[in-house]
């Protein structure tokens, strides 16, 4: 593809993307959807301007604790020193809020705080777009980051000033940086996968899946020296945010620590969840997207590992730390969002190596999709449609043919009226987007 060409659509998608993610952004989620958005916005102020951190905490384990209502109305306890995380996003959020004029809790709003997040998902979309193109060229790359661009789960989700939206970007840079030092042996980009791989636990302790992911590449590929320097500078990030917390209130901090570990409820129905309760942040939204993104990720993985390093190394420490740490709660939605970037990006290699050559596959794709985004925008604005749901199933059917009678692969109408059917998923898709709300 043409370089112009290329930087005109990548544009197209940004401006979209961007559209989408403003559209009511401080409207849905509504406010109090996660009052995590003020508990990390709270502890970064706090550290700016007293240097000691003060966040929200419902649990016990804090003795200082100090009940405070905003002009909202809305009800926080208070902690200090607020220990449960590490500062780095609380400080990102915190000097953003402050950059964005706010000196006090009472006048933190959603309205002057999700600005930071519209920033980090439109960095995101560049970073599927980088890391994608990097392992599969720029059609994939501009396909996957379109589709980020537009998916209705990952577009509302990323209106949240949540750490998972700020590790998602760093993640994908993370895991770029370390396949390009592999492809290219260039130690500048060995120094940024090290660097963004040791911080991002920083942020918040679950986000040492990138560094595993990272190590992980780099011990598949037999770069020693290379594994070794994420391990070394991830143990002394992690090293100086432990010895802070045990210096800062060492009873507290341990009792914080088993807090953590023991928070969950780990049975199989908390992964099952993942399918079962497709929320956003704390309401549903069934998203067909985001269904067939698993069954992509499926055709992927039986695909050949050293095609997808990135990508099954990046999905599998996610996974692995999602699965020992965090398994999904009720209504905390974002746990989840890490696995979309990956998600995406197999859609996008679905799209590219199976659309329109595995008839019978890519009309499962359009069931999938389709019928989620129709129920999401046509049915939720003007009402079911016997009509068409039942036309839309007919050309899904019709589209269908040539993998039932091979000797039809040679007509270009099934194509046309697949490529038409697809356009039409887009349009459903950005009309979820635009008719999104939780009453």
């Amino acid at each position: 593809m043409r370089r112009w060409l290329l930087y005109c659509v990548l544009g197209i998608i940004f401006v979209i993307g961007g559209m989408l993610r403003f559209h009511n952004v401080n409207v849905w989620p509504r406010e109090g959807a996660t009052f995590d958005e003020f508990a990390w916005t709270f502890q970064g102020l706090s550290i700016w301007q007293k240097g000691i951190p003060t966040s929200w905490s419902p649990h016990k384990a804090y003795t200082n604790r100090v009940e405070y209502y905003n002009p909202q109305g809305a009800h926080f306890t208070l902690v200090t020193p607020y220990l449960e995380h590490p500062p780095l996003f609380g400080l990102v959020a915190g000097g953003y809020a402050s950059m964005n004029g706010v000196r006090t809790f009472d006048e933190v709003t959603i309205a002057k705080i999700r600005p930071l997040a519209l920033m980090m998902g439109l960095i995101s979309i560049f970073a599927v777009f980088l890391l994608a193109s990097s392992v599969y060229g720029s059609t994939i790359g501009l396909i996957a980051s379109g589709l980020y661009a537009t998916i209705p789960t990952i577009v509302v989700g990323s209106r949240l000033v949540q750490n998972e939206n700020f590790f998602i970007p760093l993640f994908l840079f993370a895991l770029y940086f370390a396949y390009q030092y592999i492809k290219k042996q260039r130690t500048g980009t060995l120094i940024l996968a090290v660097v963004i791989s040791a911080l991002l636990p920083l942020a918040k302790i679950p986000w040492i899946a990138a560094p595993l992911a990272v190590i992980g590449m780099f011990l598949f590929s037999k770069k020693w020296k290379a594994a070794g320097w994420v391990v070394l500078a991830t143990a002394i990030g992690l090293g100086g945010w432990l010895a802070y917390g045990y210096a800062t209130d060492a009873t507290l901090f341990a009792n914080l620590w088993k807090l953590q570990l023991a928070r969950y409820d780990m049975s199989f129905d908390s992964l099952f969840i993942l399918f079962r309760d497709p929320v956003i942040a704390d309401r549903a939204l069934v998203d067909g997207w985001i269904y067939f993104g698993w069954v992509a990720m499926v055709l992927l993985l039986v695909k050949d590992v050293r095609k997808n390093v990135p990508i099954i190394f990046g999905f599998f420490a996610y996974m692995a730390v999602f699965v020992f740490a965090i398994p999904s709660e009720p209504l905390h939605g974002w746990y989840r969002y890490p696995f979309y970037p990956f998600l995406t990006i197999a859609t996008a290699v679905f799209l590219k190596e199976f659309f329109n050559k595995n008839y019978l596959v890519t009309a499962l794709f359009f069931i999938t999709t389709g019928l989620s985004m129709f129920a999401g925008s046509w049915g939720k604005v003007l009402g079911f449609s016997y009509p068409v749901f039942r036309t839309y199933l007919a050309m899904i059917a019709i589209g269908a043919l040539p993998g039932i009678f091979p000797k039809l692969e040679k007509r270009k109408i099934f194509r046309w009226i697949n490529i038409g059917l697809f356009l039409i998923v887009i349009l459903l898709s950005v009309w979820t987007v635009m008719g999104y709300n939780e009453q």
